[in-house]
């Protein structure tokens, strides 16, 4: 079947059609259409349309400069997923290389796990996060809305601006992994909090990084009294092979570029901004440093990716953006009942949109007030 063309940008106004920008364009679309206001994660037959809507929004689209079938509007009815999908690559082979993030510069320099005041209050209730690499203060955001008068801090996820060694001499070139970016962790919480109980949270590959924190709190005898998984990486699937560190980062740069409507004309200035303007690397404040921080994504992509969850018993939350059963979950597989998963009908591929779901919000309130 014949794929639409790749959606760069809007030959009429000439803005970009980032992936953000579709989904903006296709809401109001579809509001005009329907009647009332369309969220990114409405579906449009339940908010009352019909196959003659779903054409006029095609139509309609296409009159905006938005190159898209009536077809793939029927596939793909919300908003967020049909944006994705006209924007992210598809198959093994990407659309484009943006030149301004070829991440052949080295990472920016770091020196051990910074812990981050997210929320002031009760230090016996205090929250602890793991922050995953593009999305901090969206998470922080998030956080500062759980907390209802506890304390919380993050801490920000090691490797995600380079590896750093550890024996404290600085930056090396080692590939970091999940047990190493814990230990690092797990000395920053024990500097800042000596005693337990301990509630841990975690983003992304964050996530995972809490989980193996967590686990090694355990072993030591402190009291765990919770740990969140918030949209952990799902791994390769079964019987897949691994990806390899330049797969990984090919695969990244050409998801960046459909996502946020590069051609590999920009400057980094301008991809800096983009980024900004969508909720991504909103903390770096260094356009220079981008590059180099999509090495160190796929460095930590592949770890937390190869990472094997050993078995863990505690009370937990896993929210997982998807139907099929994620890895993690085997680690409960002697206790299942510690475990409670909150499955989300989303289907996207960034995690941004789960970070400030309410209902993510919610349950994380309820099960801090346990």
């Amino acid at each position: 079947m014949r794929r639409s063309p790749a959606v760069h940008s809007n030959p009429r106004n000439r803005i970009p059609f980032t992936c953000q920008a579709v989904e903006r364009l296709l809401c109001e679309i579809g509001g005009a259409r329907l009647g009332r206001a369309v969220s990114p994660y409405d579906d449009f037959f339940e908010l009352g349309g019909d196959s003659l809507s779903i054409i006029g929004i095609a139509t309609a689209a296409r009159e905006r400069g938005l190159p898209v079938r009536s077809s793939e509007v029927l596939r793909f009815p919300v908003p967020a997923r049909l944006a994705e999908h006209l924007t992210l690559p598809r198959g093994t082979a990407p659309r484009v290389r943006p030149h301004a993030l070829d991440a052949d510069a080295a990472p920016p320099a770091v020196d051990g796990v910074r812990v981050l005041p997210v929320a002031d209050g009760r230090e016996d209730g205090l929250l602890c996060v793991v922050h995953s690499q593009s999305h901090v203060l969206a998470e922080r955001n998030a956080v500062a809305s759980w907390a209802q008068g506890r304390a919380a801090v993050g801490l920000s996820l090691p490797g995600a601006g380079g590896p750093v060694s550890t024996d404290g001499t600085g930056v090396t070139d080692g590939e970091p992994t999940v047990a190493e970016a814990a230990e690092r962790c797990l000395a920053a919480l024990l500097a800042h909090r000596p005693t337990g109980p301990y509630r841990l949270a975690g983003f992304g590959h964050g996530a995972v990084v809490a989980f193996e924190t967590a686990h090694r709190l355990r072993r030591l005898g402190a009291d765990v009294a919770l740990l969140a998984l918030i949209a952990p990486p799902a791994g390769p699937a079964p019987g897949e092979t691994a990806a390899g560190l330049d797969e990984l980062l090919t695969g990244r740069l050409a998801t960046l570029a459909g996502r946020f409507a590069l051609t590999g004309d920009e400057d980094i200035e301008d991809i800096h901004a983009r980024f900004h303007d969508a909720g991504w690397y909103e903390d770096v404040d260094r356009p220079q440093d981008l590059p180099g921080l999509q090495r160190a994504w796929a460095r930590i992509d592949r770890a937390v990716r190869e990472y094997d969850y050993p078995p863990y018993d505690g009370t937990a939350v896993l929210v997982a953006d998807g139907p099929t059963p994620h890895p993690a979950e085997r680690a409960w597989s002697e206790a299942p009942e510690r475990l409670t998963v909150h499955r989300l009908d989303l289907g996207l591929a960034s995690s941004l949109p789960v970070i400030g779901d309410p209902r993510v919000g919610d349950l994380m309130r309820k099960v801090l007030e346990a």
